[in-house]
């Protein structure tokens, strides 16, 4: 089996995050492959298209906002392959506050596939 180079895999999740903390909805749903599913809280929720991870994106960063979150940075992160054209990349993000300081932190996995238009996410799992 052909490992592929995971450095594609790994910068998609940082684009994701980066434009997740920036509030760019638009840019944040640029990084999916649709169908897309995200797994949180004990629920899975399916994303049909870019509209609908959107929306789903402006709801969860609303809340995150509402929690006293402002910023945030990838604490860790690192890939493994899953076959020729997919990676799971394995994350830890903190969240942080309006001085900087960290009151939260946040787990996730990404599957992470090569699409005609590149590495794009198509299932995230939140590890709550």
């Amino acid at each position: 089996m052909d490992t592929p180079d995971l450095q594609p895999a790994l910068e998609r999740v940082q684009e994701y995050f980066a434009a997740f903390l920036s509030g760019d909805s638009e840019a944040y749903a640029a990084q999916w492959t649709y169908p897309a599913c995200f797994f949180s809280q004990g629920r899975w929720l399916a994303l049909s298209d870019a509209a609908a991870c959107q929306a789903s994106n402006d709801r969860y960063l609303a809340e995150a906002r509402a929690g006293g979150m402002v910023s945030g940075r990838i604490q860790e992160l690192s890939a493994r392959p899953e076959g020729p054209r997919a990676a799971w990349v394995d994350g830890r993000f903190s969240r942080e506050d309006a001085v900087g300081r960290t009151f939260g932190e946040t787990r996730a996995s990404y599957l992470v596939v090569q699409t005609a238009e590149g590495w794009r996410v198509a299932v995230c799992v939140v590890k709550d």
